[in-house]
């Protein structure tokens, strides 16, 4: 099992700003405190955390509720994530008894006046990462908002870290060690954690784009009654066919030995309905993403194609916004759009499936591979096949930073 780890500093909170002891005490955030945490949120804009886990304290839940403000994202508190316990010396400036705190800070110890000692923060450390391990699966990417000590014993700890002499390379470089706010990357890799990104200021932050490889499957909704009639069909809807369930169903046996980290579906009735007779062999429920919506024709929805196929055949290429459609460049811009959505939420090796129309399917072809709608079809022809039947898959990847076709749309036969 492989998580990644990205571990927040709360904002300066008044202790802070007045220079005194706060570990298991607490105090709200500063102006600044607050500043910094939306520096935070702004730093992890792009990253799509699957859990969540703070500290009790309500620094950290101050901290944690601005940067997952405008995510879907619910924290969940671990009591273990406390800041380290200063015993008598919480609240007190850090200025009095400076030889006796910089003894006990020296050695990590302060059992001497009623607080913890590093072997208890360890224990605690340990306990808290072990129930995070057992929450999460493989590929996870997990927010921990937390303290500065417990940060430095985390490192210590877990990583092996060398905490004084990294105490002394910021001295002498003029950083703060643990800024408030600061980002931390690591990574457990079972049974070890390496550090990725030393604790680093939000401004200063700089996220690299992880590289994935995801595999596409694309699949044409299930024979409808307008598929039947010829009926030009868009955003309105028509039920599935008794042959589209059929169809439907062929499909889901075709990819059953296929386990899919994610199920996307247009919301239109016929294409959702398709997918969640294909999801019955999923542990996923289908998504549903209007990005995925077939090509709006305006004017020429519900018509019958037989007696306007020059004008249909035109307006696949010039798009429908004349007759109050979308443009060829509006349902380029919705594919992409809606891809880069799926990508950033996705992880390096998913399977992924799309559950959408045959228009859509041909502007796909054409945004993201350049394949020109005659030729597709002139090429199924002469094959003898069709160029975007019901039911059937088409396959893509996704590799790095673009896609590869792997192969064009089949028909799903009917399992023997």
């Amino acid at each position: 099992m492989k998580i990644t780890f990205y571990f927040v500093r709360h904002g300066q909170t008044l202790f802070n700003v007045k220079g005194r002891m706060q570990g298991v005490c607490d105090s709200p955030l500063s102006d600044n405190g607050v500043n910094q945490a939306f520096k935070a949120k702004e730093a992890l804009q792009d990253i799509k955390f699957d859990r969540v886990f703070i500290s009790p304290s309500g620094r950290c839940k101050q901290t944690a509720n601005i940067i997952l403000s405008d995510r879907d994202n619910n924290y969940e508190v671990i009591e273990d994530l406390k800041e380290f316990n200063f015993g008598k010396f919480e609240g007190s400036r850090s200025t009095s008894h400076m030889d006796e705190i910089r003894t006990c800070f020296s050695n990590s110890d302060f059992t001497s006046v009623n607080g913890e000692n590093k072997e208890m923060a360890y224990m605690r450390i340990n306990h808290a990462m072990r129930q995070i391990r057992q929450s999460c699966k493989d590929k996870d990417k997990v927010l921990i908002v937390s303290h500065g000590f417990y940060e430095r014993l985390l490192m210590n700890h877990l990583m092996g870290f060398d905490s004084k002499q990294y105490d002394e390379e910021c001295a002498k470089n003029g950083k703060e060690a643990f800024p408030n706010c600061g980002i931390m990357v690591f990574e457990y890799d079972c049974p070890q954690y390496k550090l990725i990104t030393k604790p680093t200021k939000p401004e200063e932050f700089t996220y690299e784009e992880e590289k994935k490889h995801l595999h596409f499957y694309y699949v044409r909704h299930g024979e409808t009654l307008f598929n039947v009639y010829s009926r030009m069909q868009g955003f309105i809807d028509s039920p599935l066919t008794n042959n589209g369930i059929q169809q439907a169903h062929n499909t889901k046996e075709a990819l059953k030995d296929i386990h899919f980290d994610a199920i996307y579906t247009s919301p239109l009735n016929r294409a959702l309905y398709t997918a969640n007779i294909i999801a019955s062999y999923q542990n996923v429920k289908p998504i549903e993403c209007d990005g995925l919506k077939e090509v709006f024709v305006g004017d020429f929805e519900g018509v019958v194609t037989n007696g306007w196929q020059k004008e249909i055949h035109d307006h696949h290429y010039t798009g429908w916004q004349d007759v109050g459609g979308e443009s060829v460049e509006d349902v380029k811009y919705r594919i992409l759009t809606t891809l880069d959505d799926i990508v950033k939420n996705s992880k390096d090796g998913d399977n992924i499936l799309l559950v959408s129309h045959g228009n859509y399917y041909c502007n796909v072809l054409r945004t993201l591979f350049n394949i020109d709608r005659d030729e597709l079809f002139e090429n199924a022809r002469k094959e003898g096949r069709q160029a975007m039947p019901n039911g059937g898959v088409c396959r893509f990847d996704y590799h790095e930073d673009h896609y590869e076709l792997v192969h064009l749309m089949k028909e799903v036969k009917e399992s023997q």
